[in-house]
C-alpha cells in the first residue's frame, strides 16, 4: 500500500473517531441543582465548586462554556482539580441551597451579589467564596489562563486549610445594583 493510500485511510478512519471523542456531550457541564449535595462531595474530594453563573439569552456565556469550560472537562485535567456548576438564572429556575433550602437560582445569585453574566464564582464546600471571582468577560485569549489561576489558587487556600475566608471587595463585585431588580436581567 502506498503512503498516500495509508494517510488517506488513516484520515478517513481516525478523524471521525477523534471528532466523535469531541463531541459536547462528553463536556456538558453540570447544572446546579443540589447545592448542598455539591458541596458534600467538594468536601470529600477536598476541591473548590467553579460555579458559573448565566442566562440563555447571553452570548459571551455560551463562549466561556464552549471555548473554555467544556474542553477543559473533555480533557479530563479538571477531575481532581475542580467540580465546575452552571446556575442559570433565568425565570423559573431553582436551586437546593448550600442549607438544603429550594431557592430561585436568581435569589441565590443576589446572595453573592451577582448582577452581570458570566459571572464564575469560586465556592469552598460550604459556599463560601474562595478568592475573587472573575466577572464577565474581559480578555478572551487570557481568559483560560484566568481560570486556572482561580481554581490553583483555590485549591491553595482549600487544602492548607486557610481559616479565613475571603470576602468579595467592591472591585470584585462591580457596581451591584439592587435597585434595578428585574429591569437589569
Amino acid at each position: 500500500m502506498s503512503l498516500a493510500r495509508c494517510l488517506a485511510a488513516l484520515l478517513f478512519y481516525a478523524i471521525p473517531a477523534w471528532s466523535a471523542a469531541m463531541t459536547p456531550e462528553r463536556g456538558e457541564i453540570d447544572l446546579a441543582s443540589d447545592m448542598q449535595a455539591t458541596g458534600a462531595r467538594a468536601g470529600a474530594e477536598q476541591v473548590p465548586i467553579l460555579l458559573v453563573v448565566t442566562q440563555e439569552h447571553c452570548p459571551f456565556c455560551h463562549r466561556i462554556k464552549d471555548e473554555i469550560l467544556r474542553p477543559m472537562l473533555i480533557s479530563g485535567e479538571y477531575q481532581r482539580k475542580v467540580l465546575i456548576r452552571e446556575l442559570l438564572i433565568d425565570p423559573g429556575e431553582t436551586v437546593r441551597d448550600f442549607q438544603g433550602r429550594q431557592r430561585d437560582t436568581r435569589e441565590f445569585a443576589d446572595g453573592y451579589k451577582v448582577w452581570v453574566t458570566p459571572t464564575l464564582l469560586y465556592l469552598g464546600p460550604d459556599g463560601r467564596e474562595l478568592r475573587p471571582r472573575i466577572l464577565g468577560i474581559n480578555t478572551m485569549e487570557m481568559y483560560g489562563y484566568y481560570v486556572d489561576e482561580g481554581i490553583e489558587e483555590s485549591l491553595r487556600r482549600l487544602r492548607g486549610g486557610e481559616a479565613e475566608p475571603y470576602i468579595p471587595t467592591q472591585e470584585d463585585i462591580g457596581d451591584w445594583p439592587p435597585e434595578w431588580g428585574d429591569t437589569f436581567f
